[in-house]
């Protein structure tokens, strides 16, 4: 995910002081390649700690992983081919377009998920005495199934006032992971303060960016924002949101991978018996 849409998708949330480091990124993206920390702080009145804070911000380990990513993307740009939709539209242009669509949100999405965290939510999990799941709901389902596959005790419910009601069984050994594509959903965010009183560990799944859902949890997966095509950021969730669930998912599944495969064709026979 290149600098300029990182920046895009946080840019409304941003103090004036980081606003104008950001206008200066996008303004002096080639300046940025070759120049330091101090340098680039000095240019756009600001200081060396707050471009560290700015970058780590944007889903960077720090200003060395930003200006590496600046200098990767010029070597590398691509044009974004997707657009929004018009009236009366071909379906077979309608099938370009979204196929389009799809591979340039899994593209963001691969670039701002980091291994660490998905490893880290994958032990979280397994460890878990009890896994609880609120927010999207097609997403909820999809990974609720798969945990509950491999042996996980994974709890969810679209009803909102009988979730509020399974937390009063949260423990501080259990994980709640939120989704929520904003980041700002009370019906994610009552059970994120919820299981934080009760210490359980939380794992947000949210766009980049200031959102609430980040200062409540403890590990965070980042999706991009979409905003190019009607109904753009449902389907981005929906994609990017899979795609991050998967990948803790198949992480989960690789630390005892025997076992899990054994416990997933046990799921099969069942299924086929039936």
């Amino acid at each position: 995910m290149s600098l300029q849409s990182r920046i895009h998708d946080v840019y409304p949330k941003l103090t004036p002081s980081e606003k104008q480091i950001a206008d200066y990124l996008i303004a002096q993206s080639d300046a940025v390649c070759s120049c330091s920390v101090q340098k680039l702080a000095q240019d756009c009145g600001s200081s060396a700690p707050t471009i560290v804070r700015f970058s780590r911000l944007l889903g960077y380990s720090g200003f060395p992983a930003l200006k590496m990513d600046v200098m990767l993307e010029k070597r590398n740009e691509t044009m974004d081919e997707t657009h929004d939709i018009v009236e009366n539209e071909s379906a077979s242009h309608l099938i370009r377009t979204i196929y389009r669509h799809r591979l340039n949100t899994l593209e963001k999405a691969r670039e701002l998920l980091d291994g660490d965290t998905v490893e880290a939510a994958a032990e979280a999990i397994e460890k878990a005495g009890a896994v609880y799941l609120c927010g999207n709901g097609t997403v909820c389902l999809d990974f609720v199934q798969k945990l509950c596959q491999i042996g996980i005790r994974a709890i969810y419910t679209a009803e909102q006032q009988i979730l509020m009601a399974s937390l009063n069984s949260l423990q501080e050994n259990d994980v709640l992971i939120a989704i929520s594509y904003t980041g700002e959903a009370e019906s994610v965010l009552g059970p994120a303060r919820i299981a934080k009183e009760k210490k359980a560990l939380v794992i947000g799944i949210s766009q980049l960016g200031k959102t609430s859902l980040k200062h409540l949890a403890d590990l965070m997966l980042f999706v991009p924002m979409e905003a190019n095509m009607n109904r753009g950021g449902a389907i981005a969730s929906r994609d990017s949101s899979l795609f991050v669930c998967d990948a803790v998912y198949l992480s989960l599944v690789s630390k005892n991978l025997t076992e899990n495969k054994k416990k997933l064709e046990m799921v099969k026979n069942r299924m086929d018996q039936e």
